[in-house]
């Protein structure tokens, strides 16, 4: 992680460990209501509205920059105000488009390895990506890749399901391109889902 400008590792990696300590508190209290996880912040009564939108509060990214909270503010501004008739095909539209801009990443030599990844993720402000866990089953590498104060959803109100398309379709593109293997990436907790983190179930064949 060299490339990022003015990181204190230590304070970096005392920030996963924070991270990774509160994911598994709030996956001790999570439910399990039908086929769905839900985590301990109850869910919200009726729509998004601007004002959720406004002003996250991202504490390891504020203290890089002072201007994060405009930053994360005018993304989202344009990124969650998509009319509701156009919702379900925009969802697929933004997991092609987060493959696309994976697969570009890596095919323009932006990123080379896992370590370049979490470096460019950190200098465009996407997210802390952390990987937790790889197992091998029935012969796949199932990787659990989770994403910290993650800007698409980041003190966004519980809604009932995730909403980190884009990141998902990105990760699939990333990894398919760098492993040359056939690579599905489905989010299964959220922010947007009651938790304090994004975790991804990453599949790679």
């Amino acid at each position: 992680m060299e490339g990022v400008k003015g990181l204190d590792k230590g304070k970096f990696k005392r920030v996963i460990k924070d991270y990774r300590e509160l994911a598994a508190d709030e996956i001790e209290m999570e439910k399990h209501v039908g086929d769905k996880l839900t985590g301990p912040r109850p869910e919200m009564d009726g729509k998004l509205e601007l004002s959720h939108m406004i002003d996250p509060k991202r504490p390891f990214f504020t203290s890089m920059t002072s201007s994060d909270e405009k930053y994360v503010s005018t993304f989202r501004m344009g990124h969650f105000n998509t009319p509701k008739i156009l919702s379900d095909s925009v969802r697929g539209a933004n997991y092609v488009g987060g493959m696309e801009f994976g697969s570009n990443i890596i095919k323009q030599n932006l990123v080379n390895d896992f370590d370049d990844l979490v470096s460019f993720l950190l200098d465009y402000k996407f997210g802390i990506l952390d990987l937790v866990d790889e197992q091998e089953i029935n012969g796949k590498n199932i990787l659990d890749l989770r994403v910290y104060e993650c800007i698409e959803c980041a003190c966004l109100p519980n809604l009932g399901k995730p909403t980190c398309i884009f990141e998902a379709g990105m990760i699939t593109g990333i990894l398919t391109e760098m492993t040359k293997k056939d690579v599905s990436a489905k989010e299964v907790r959220c922010w947007t889902n009651g938790y304090s983190f994004c975790q991804f179930e990453v599949t790679l064949e």
